[in-house]
């Protein structure tokens, strides 16, 4: 078995929002996970498990870039990406769509991200991270930017 290469979670312990504690309540579910972490389609974090912003900033720019990569390889072929994973000696990056962003145009798609050791059983982070998404569907989308001056 390889050694967890990650560093300790460092979920926030005081103002999490109700958000932040669900994901916090995955990482609970599944061992293992090292970072969940909510992000709109064009990367920017809604909510996370990480004390550091700036991990939680570049996290979710390589979540929505992967998914984005993932979508534009099935452009052509009928259905939806639904997960997309990267697999390294050090553990898993888990991508998953968050919400209806990919059947209506007006809003950006949300990703949901888990940062797993390569001792987390797959199985059960892709379920946990299932179950948050079935019951938050409603509230995982993200309304799509307008340019207030150019009238978009």
């Amino acid at each position: 078995m390889q050694p967890d290469t990650f560093p300790a979670n460092d979920a926030p312990t005081t103002g999490q929002t109700t958000l932040d504690g669900l994901l916090t309540g995955l990482m609970n579910r599944a061992p293992g996970t090292v970072r969940v972490l909510l992000a709109s389609g064009d990367g920017l974090k809604l909510a996370h498990t990480d004390k550091d912003a700036d991990k939680a900033d570049e996290m979710a720019a390589v979540m929505s870039g992967l998914y984005s990569l993932g979508r534009g390889i099935f452009k052509h072929t009928p259905g939806g990406v639904r997960q997309v994973v990267v697999e390294h000696d050090g553990g898993r990056l888990f991508v998953m769509s968050a919400g209806a962003g990919a059947t209506d145009p007006s809003v950006v798609g949300t990703v949901l991200g888990v940062l797993a050791l390569p001792s987390a059983e797959p199985g059960l982070v892709g379920y946990q991270m299932t179950t948050l998404i079935k019951g938050l569907d409603e509230h995982l989308i993200t309304e799509a930017r307008t340019n207030k001056y150019s009238g978009q």
